[in-house]
């Protein structure tokens, strides 16, 4: 698992694809991620934050609070 600005990112290893894949865990948007190496796939994580974040200012919004519910 994975954590930035209190969203907990959790990713697993896609090996058809050879590819990481991973969402936001304690989030009710869908927020997701993906990368060939695990530089690649953090870096995506921060970026899909970053834009949901962006994206709840852009309009408006209200962003969800990330859960600290640890049964996520």
């Amino acid at each position: 698992m994975i954590t930035y600005k209190g969203y907990t990112g959790s990713f697993i290893f896609d090996e058809k694809e050879n590819l990481f894949k991973g969402k936001v865990a304690n989030s009710n948007y869908p927020i997701s991620f993906q990368g060939k190496s695990i530089k690649e796939m953090k870096q995506t994580f921060y970026d899909s934050v970053d834009e949901y974040l962006h994206w709840c200012k852009k309009y408006g919004k209200i962003p969800e609070k990330p859960s600290t519910d640890s049964t996520e």
